[in-house]
């Protein structure tokens, strides 16, 4: 059915209709699909006219963000973006039903920084030497895999020293500030976690039960600032830089701490559905693709390991 009459709506228009109309969402995720609108179609995309879109220009345009580079994080976020508000649009009578079921994210592995094991043991070694409850945390993060907004979001009643294991139940980040009356630009907040898996029961080392045992808090108390006050993750994150940079440790970004956790983990063969769980994916293939990343190391020696089992066959 083709719709005989068009309101002359550009698709930008439409996607800005489309996100008022999401009232009923987090508002870290109102503003993820606010940044990632304003940056991926103040172009020719969004000045096209709604009623001229069909699945080819759609097609092009993700076939343009190959050039960029872009995260497959980001790439499925923007089809949900174009699939969600184009429904919108349809329902409206504001264009023709428009097929995008053949439109998926293209998956190619790109190169992910992980610490090696002597950067990993030296990086341990500093952070265990004069340790405090910072030091801690970026253990516990090491041996967990914990996102950075989510050990900011750690309170002492979370940790269990019983079953030795920590709960994560929310989440610390930092979004623009819509206050008008207030100065800043952003503010800290606290949230839930960014979905059901996220929230999650992990174990706890021996090793840093003991240690965080030294610096038990109130229970209502964050971690990291040992009060009723929300911890900036950009502060962790600074501080964690200031670690590599004063010990003479490879730099890589606080979130390949999660990455390099995966890759070890996979080293001492933990199975991939414990890992998945740990790390509070929503599904197997997502632990994969996005975290497992084998070192030559680990491949090697699979390869010697099918030379022994073939041997031993005879």
């Amino acid at each position: 059915m083709r719709f005989l009459r068009f309101k002359r709506y550009k698709y930008k228009e439409v996607l800005k209709m489309w996100l008022n109309s999401k009232s009923d969402i987090k508002i870290q995720s109102y503003q993820k699909y606010e940044n990632l609108i304003e940056r991926f179609f103040n172009n020719e995309l969004g000045n096209t006219y709604i009623r001229k879109i069909n699945s080819n220009i759609i097609n092009e345009f993700f076939l343009n963000l190959v050039n960029l580079n872009t995260a497959v994080s980001t790439e499925r976020t923007l089809i949900y973006i174009i699939k969600s508000s184009l429904e919108y649009a349809y329902n409206r009578k504001l264009c023709d039903y428009i097929n995008l079921k053949n439109i998926k994210v293209k998956y190619t592995q790109k190169t992910i920084y992980i610490l090696s094991r002597e950067e990993q043991n030296a990086l341990e070694n500093v952070l265990k030497e004069k340790i405090n409850i910072r030091k801690a945390c970026l253990l516990l993060c090491m041996y967990t895999g914990l996102r950075i907004g989510e050990v900011c979001g750690l309170k002492w009643e979370d940790i269990n020293f019983s079953t030795k294991s920590l709960e994560v139940k929310r989440t610390i980040e930092r979004i623009k500030n819509r206050d008008i009356k207030k100065n800043s630009k952003t503010i800290l907040i606290e949230s839930t976690p960014k979905s059901d898996t996220s929230r999650r029961t992990i174990p706890i080392p021996d090793f840093l039960i003991d240690i965080l045992k030294s610096f038990k808090g109130n229970n209502s108390n964050y971690l990291l600032s040992n009060s009723d006050k929300l911890y900036d993750p950009r502060q962790f994150e600074s501080f964690y830089e200031r670690i590599l940079k004063n010990n003479n440790i490879k730099y890589i970004h606080f979130h390949s701490l999660r990455h390099t956790f995966a890759t070890r983990s996979i080293e001492s063969r933990m199975d991939i559905k414990t890992l998945s769980e740990i790390l509070g994916h929503s599904s197997v293939e997502i632990t994969l693709k996005l975290y497992v990343h084998p070192s030559y190391e680990l491949k090697k020696n699979s390869i010697e390991n099918l030379v022994d089992f073939m041997t031993s066959a005879y």
